[in-house]
């Protein structure tokens, strides 16, 4: 079980639009329409084939429990509506393997959905099954109306001592997490503490470490933390995407997006930070911004990366602005693009 729990992660992310249908047409000038679009098309659907299978392999009875319980658990990356009736049915199954790799499956869905469908499972008869459900919401408590935080507080206790048996460093560094998720702020500040002198100390526990300053709003302290954690360990891209994220909550824009323009240099296959390179350097160099995310763009191939591309060739008058939209055009909706049309400067 905690290895399961331990590779939940808390995430920081921005929203793009979202939209459904083919991939897009890949518009960045250095590429290849045509090439472009014929691998994203087979690479797309080779992935729709697999993750059709899994969803099929998930529900049916007469497939090994644990080939059932993969399946679950590899839904968890794709998350959309074959898979989230996949993951409701699994949370229902008699096997409490099953049920426990449905709750990994519920991972990507947003807190309303996932509280609806696990919150039951807090009083599940297996203790695994429970604890995993009770990991996979705490990181919302903060989220959570009295009522639901009075239901997560009895699950939460019985983490935390289960936690608390094992010594090892990945399972006190969850605990850590469970501490900060749980709004026990100085419970989490002397594990974190105590884990930085270890000789087997990681970024992870830097990053633990300044999150529990932002989640108390001091946001000062969490930037002096994740500087120093820069000195120990320089080529960590998250240092200086989390510091970044620390910058603009204060204000600190131009130093926000040096930052997060270091990121990318450390991590230049991660196209998210690529986007938020783009969003934070637009005040700084509009140029930067647009090569940014067209960057991202190009990595992905996603079209909430494209609509990025067209937004910013739009509000700057590109010469590629038109190009793009018809590219956009195949798969977001027309008041998508006639939104982008009214933004021309």
């Amino acid at each position: 079980m905690k290895n399961t729990v331990i590779a939940m992660l808390l995430g920081t992310s921005l929203a793009l639009p979202s939209f459904t249908g083919a991939a897009a047409l890949q518009s960045t000038p250095q590429l290849s329409r045509d090439t472009g679009m014929a691998n994203q098309l087979s690479s797309q659907q080779q992935q729709a084939t697999q993750i059709q299978q899994w969803v099929m392999i998930a529900q049916d009875h007469r497939q090994d429990d644990g080939q059932r319980a993969d399946a679950l658990r590899q839904l968890a990356r794709f998350p959309n509506q074959n898979s989230l009736v996949a993951v409701a049915r699994g949370l229902q199954d008699a096997n409490p393997r099953v049920r426990e790799a449905a709750v990994i499956g519920a991972e990507p869905y947003q807190f309303a959905h996932r509280w609806r469908m696990l919150s039951p499972l807090l009083q599940d008869v297996d203790q695994q099954v429970r604890l995993t459900a009770t990991t996979n919401l705490i990181r919302s408590y903060g989220e959570m109306n009295a009522e639901q935080q009075a239901l997560m507080d009895p699950a939460a206790a019985e983490l935390i001592n289960y936690l608390r048996q094992t010594p090892d460093q990945p399972t006190q560094l969850l605990l850590a997490d469970i501490y900060r998720w749980h709004q026990q702020f100085d419970e989490a500040h002397q594990i974190y503490s105590a884990l930085q002198k270890s000789e087997q100390q990681t970024a992870q526990i830097w990053l633990g470490l300044a999150d529990n300053f932002r989640a108390q709003g001091d946001d000062q302290r969490a930037n002096k933390v994740l500087k120093k954690a820069q000195q120990v360990f320089p080529d960590e891209a998250n240092l200086f995407y989390s510091q970044a994220l620390t910058l603009v909550r204060l204000n600190k824009k131009a130093q926000a997006a040096e930052a997060m323009k270091k990121a990318t240099e450390l991590a230049p296959e991660n196209s998210y930070f690529w986007y938020l390179n783009g969003v934070l350097q637009e005040a700084v160099n509009v140029d930067e911004a647009t090569a940014s995310f067209e960057k991202a763009y190009e990595i992905s191939g996603a079209p909430e990366q494209l609509y990025a591309v067209c937004d910013i060739y739009v509000r700057y008058n590109h010469l590629n602005a038109d190009a793009c939209l018809d590219s956009l055009g195949e798969v977001a909706p027309a008041f998508v693009i006639d939104e982008l049309k009214s933004k021309r400067g």
